[in-house]
């Protein structure tokens, strides 16, 4: 009898399990609901303690392994306990305030395994999402420390640091390879950006945390004190909302957060030093070591916001400057590695108008992309050699994380995905390439029918085709290609698409080529442009960008024009011509959840870009097929860099549109109820071509 698959990984994971079976039991029994020492009066903390608990044994477990995880589990807590309760009793021994008022508090919590297992899992986790995870907690239990100061938050502590040792010790993995002396200096610590946000978060959420953790004690939970409870609270979240902010690289959240901090300094210079001082209630003699250790944190209390303003923004300031530079390189850099580099088949699109340029400060290559809210999307492949692909996407990414900005790497090709997924980057399919191998192409066989009577079609109707460029053409032939193109684009019911899909402004390149398709009075009926394609100096090939049939072109232009191209490419001596990427199409790679997906939107997009019907009949060339990613930091990206590539692809969308592409499927389904009743197929303007 065949094991459930549920089964067969539980089977797998059987310290989790035991643990999520006694995190039950302690929920239904009450026991632990009362287990978390800094929210004695809390029940759901606690049941969020031992969900956490289960959760990070689940990941500890799949990362090391059985033995490992119930290993730190319950050694790095336990030495962390025993550390703290030492340093407790010989504080309180001393004299000590904080460690006096903490003898007799509860030292171990659920939370405490939590951290000790999630800091060792992220020893195995890709670099990107080890310093995250380790920003993070590091955050939250250095929060708790400074502000609610129990005993079980300085154990708690400890028990993240032994954890992550522990972690670092077993799982035997260093960091990423670096690949060069300058990686490995910007790769030792995070990016000042990330420890500022962090240090802003912390101190916006401990001073939330005073206000809820009974007894607070931390060396900084006198914050509170100075401040009425309401005036405590807006702080608090006035500095969160600046973190964020500054996190997606607004200078509105650094101004909040000078703001705030300077407002925080002065009040609590006057409340602990200058009130003090003035009404002489400052005094050094005949105290005590808990009297005076807590007069020199009153007085010094001040000082926390300040070095916070003075030096993290101060550091922060050149970084969200840096944000608002329009461009880092020149587009003359760019066209010339284009020649010299391996930029893929849709390299030549970095070129066009409303792209920016971000060369790497070393010469490796470069990147071309467009800022649209706070997400940098790539033109596809960056432009570089293949052996410094991986520098140049690492460092560029660098850059975007340091001016605020997500980086998207969007119509990428295989390679480029394999990069960034060993970084922990997470990939969608968004669509597929058609690449024809001209070296072995030919219009005989069955399968290419269609392409031989385009093609002998032309010929009896004397429909001949031109290779040349835009700026090449007469005058009548420029006016015509041009009455075409913008014919074509006032046809649409919503929006002409650009981004990655060219129009009448990238006709006129010297670099492009045009195939036209001109009648025997030498009227231009159909017109397709092509990108040049190089690696490593050399044409290799060219990429279909722009497809118009004119009104009086013949049915099968376009099969007519490709099919001349790729006769022309092969007696060139190139290899191959990509007939681009088809936006939304489903390729076998893509998961079940992500084509239905795709499929869906390209169902509801058909009656006005065709874009199914653009699959087909690429199709009829026998191009193989590649995939184009969508390559993103964290799933939690994706939606805010779809609506970037939105805005990107449909600039000018507005309500109205909408509200025609509702109309144009009532066409459409109006159309195919008529053809359906008179026996006939109906074909999309699309598919027509």
């Amino acid at each position: 009898m065949a094991v459930p698959p549920v089964l067969t990984r539980l089977r797998a994971l059987p310290v989790s399990v035991v643990v999520a079976v006694a995190a039950v039991l302690a929920v239904v029994s009450a026991r632990l609901l009362h287990s978390e020492p800094d929210f004695p009066h809390h029940p759901p903390v606690a049941c969020l303690a031992l969900a956490a608990v289960v959760a990070t044994t689940v990941v500890a477990e799949r990362a090391l392994g059985s033995v490992r995880t119930v290993v730190i589990g319950v050694v790095a807590p336990a030495l962390a306990v025993l550390a703290t309760l030492v340093a407790v009793t010989v504080g309180s021994a001393l004299g000590e305030a904080h460690a006096e008022t903490a003898t007799g508090q509860p030292l171990l919590a659920p939370s405490t395994v939590a951290v000790a297992l999630l800091g060792a899992a992220s020893a195995t986790m890709t670099l990107q999402w080890r310093w995250r995870v380790r920003t993070v907690l590091w955050t939250v239990v250095l929060t708790l420390v400074l502000f609610a100061g129990h005993g079980s938050d300085l154990a708690r502590a400890l028990a993240t640091l032994l954890g992550t040792a522990a972690g670092a010790l077993v799982a035997h993995r260093a960091s990423r390879p670096v690949h060069h002396e300058a990686d490995r200096t910007v790769r030792a610590l995070p990016p000042a950006r990330t420890v500022v946000v962090a240090t802003l978060s912390a101190l916006g959420a401990g001073t939330l945390v005073t206000l809820v953790v009974p007894d607070a004690d931390g060396v900084l939970s006198p914050f509170a004190d100075a401040m009425r409870d309401d005036s405590t609270a807006a702080v608090g979240m006035l500095l969160l909302f600046a973190a964020w902010l500054v996190q997606h690289g607004r200078r509105l959240g650094v101004t909040i957060a000078v703001g705030v901090l300077v407002v925080l300094t002065v009040v609590l210079a006057d409340a602990f030093l200058i009130e003090p001082l003035h009404d002489g209630g400052v005094q050094w003699q005949g105290l005590g070591l808990d009297a005076l250790e807590w007069q020199a944190t009153l007085l010094g209390a001040w000082v926390v916001p300040a070095v916070v303003l003075a030096v993290g923004l101060g550091l922060h300031g050149r970084l969200v400057r840096a944000r608002f530079r329009a461009v880092d390189g020149s587009q003359a850099a760019l066209v010339a590695m284009l020649r010299d580099g391996d930029a893929g088949s849709l390299g030549h699109m970095g070129t066009w108008h409303g792209n920016a340029t971000w060369v790497h400060p070393a010469g490796l290559g470069a990147v071309a992309y467009r800022v649209h809210g706070d997400v940098a999307l790539t033109v596809s492949d960056p432009v570089c050699a293949a052996a410094d692909r991986a520098v140049v996407l690492r460092d560029f990414a660098d850059s975007c994380e340091r001016k605020g900005w997500v980086p998207a790497f969007t119509s990428v090709h295989e390679p480029v995905r394999e990069i960034l997924a060993a970084d922990g980057w997470t990939a969608l399919p968004v669509g597929v390439e058609a690449v024809l191998d001209v070296t072995a192409f030919s219009l005989s066989g069955k399968k290419r029918q269609d392409l031989r009577t385009a093609s002998n079609r032309a010929d009896r109707e004397g429909v001949r085709d031109a290779w040349t460029t835009f700026g090449a053409l007469s005058d009548t032939h420029r006016h015509e290609v041009e009455a075409i193109c913008t014919r074509w684009a006032a046809d649409r019911r919503l929006p002409e698409m650009g981004f990655t899909l060219g129009g009448l402004r990238e006709l006129d390149d010297p670099d492009v080529r045009l195939m036209l398709a001109l009648d025997a009075e030498d009227h231009v009926v159909g017109v397709t442009s092509w990108l040049p394609v190089y690696e490593h100096g050399t044409l290799t090939g060219w990429t279909l960008d722009v497809m118009r049939r004119g009104e009086g072109g013949m049915p099968g232009v376009m099969e007519f024009l490709i099919a001349r191209t790729a006769l022309r490419a092969r007696e060139a001596g190139l290899t191959t011509i990509s007939l681009s990427g088809t936006p939304l199409a489903v390729h076998p790679d893509a998961g079940a959840l992500v084509a239905r997906g795709s499929a869906l939107l390209a169902r509801v997009l058909e009656p006005v870009y065709g874009f199914r019907s653009l699959q087909r009949f690429k199709e009829k060339f026998g191009a193989r097929h590649e995939p184009l990613w969508l390559v993103v930091p964290t799933p939690l990206h994706v939606p805010r860099v779809a609506r970037a590539l939105a805005t990107a692809y449909v600039p000018g969308l507005r309500p109205k549109h909408l509200w025609a592409l509702r109309q144009a499927h009532r066409r459409t389904d109006v159309t195919a109820a008529g053809a359906e009743a008179g026996g006939a197929r109906p074909t999309s303007q699309a598919g027509r071509r």
